[in-house]
């Protein structure tokens, strides 16, 4: 391996632009909230109609937010998950949205029935929403990603009928959750396979696998799970959200091969995420490649966050080399060459937070 270096590009700064957190309703809004409401309980009667009213209002406010902020978006109700109380569902380009709706928050706790997160089908996002009836307004107070509600469970974990989440947790940045939507795969953010007899405890602990990246695939433009060209998401974020740009110290030129991943493990303000780099160009009998990852939103890294790669993991001789952000970085790299058919590991880490992604060349 060779050639290890920080860079510290001299990025242009765009004014973020924050959107807002709320939604005027419309009479229409109330109105089909009045029938549905009406209809539905008295076809069911397990909901009361007032919250039958309440879910109602945030359903529709809430698609109207999403489809304002992109009208592209593809809505659907969730029909493999039912409402029931104050939780509703809906599916978002391929993301499952639990939406847990209050018509009044009044401290800075949550309650959540606790078959929310041990149902057939858990969410990859929990969205926050409450409903002011006499200012004809939706307040949209925030959303939670499923992997970190599942850590915060992990570390309160008992046998409740309901759980208190802490507004704290909720990520009030909108921006991050139309992101996540347009950016990200469904897989990024992995859901439990769960059975209709797991525990509590095991819906929570359950994990995916680590996929194994074909960087051959790269080559043809194919970019698989929650890996995308670094084109397609530079041109994405240059052209419709405040985000620097996606560019390396070194020549993009002389790397005519390159991937990016959006990872957030809630190290930066906001949980908002950090990009992943793997570039790649032909040299001799070998490919050269370029790791290299930087904020976005930020102007620099979170000092001691610490990128790794090894060659030839699994091995009885791997070979490592990392870099680690300093106060005034604004990005990390590791650059180093590698014969076609191996193996390698990159690792991202912070405090007690790692993600590793393991690829092929």
């Amino acid at each position: 391996m060779k050639n290890s270096n920080n860079f510290k590009p001299d990025l242009p700064i765009i004014e973020e632009q924050f959107l807002p957190r709320f939604v005027w309703l419309e009479a229409e809004d109330f109105e089909q909230a009045r029938v549905t409401s009406e209809t539905k309980f008295n076809q069911t009667k397990e909901i009361s109609q007032w919250q039958i009213y309440l879910n109602t209002l945030a359903l529709r406010g809430f698609q109207k937010y999403l489809k304002q902020r992109n009208p592209t978006i593809t809505i659907n109700q969730d029909n493999q998950n039912q409402a029931f109380d104050n939780i509703s569902y809906l599916t978002v380009d391929r993301f499952s949205f639990c939406l847990i709706i209050l018509d009044n928050l009044v401290d800075e706790l949550v309650s959540i029935p606790a078959k929310v997160i041990t149902s057939s089908q858990p969410a990859h996002f929990y969205v926050l929403l409450e409903i002011l009836e006499e200012e004809q307004q939706l307040n949209i107070h925030g959303f939670l990603r499923h992997d970190k509600l599942s850590q915060h469970l992990q570390q309160n974990l008992d046998s409740s009928k309901s759980y208190q989440l802490p507004l704290s947790l909720f990520d009030e940045e909108l921006n991050n959750l139309l992101l996540y939507t347009r950016f990200l795969s469904p897989s990024a953010i992995k859901l439990p396979v769960v059975a209709s007899h797991n525990t509590l405890r095991e819906t929570i602990e359950a994990v995916g696998q680590t996929a194994l990246v074909n960087l051959r695939e790269w080559w043809n433009g194919v970019f698989e799970g929650s890996w995308q060209s670094t084109e397609s998401i530079f041109n994405g974020i240059s052209n419709n959200y405040a985000w620097g740009y996606l560019r390396s110290g070194k020549e993009s030129n002389s790397f005519p091969v390159s991937g990016t991943k959006l990872i957030d493990f809630g190290i930066l303000p906001q949980n908002k995420p950090i990009a992943l780099n793997v570039k790649i160009k032909e040299e001799n009998e070998e490919k050269g490649l370029l790791v290299e990852i930087r904020p976005l939103q930020e102007e620099y890294l979170p000092s001691g966050l610490k990128l790794k790669v090894t060659l030839n993991p699994n091995t009885i001789e791997p070979e490592s080399q990392e870099a680690i952000a300093e106060e005034i970085d604004k990005g990390i790299q590791i650059e180093f060459s590698e014969a076609p058919g191996k193996q390698f590991q990159v690792e991202v880490s912070y405090q007690n937070v790692v993600v590793n992604e393991e690829f092929v060349l």
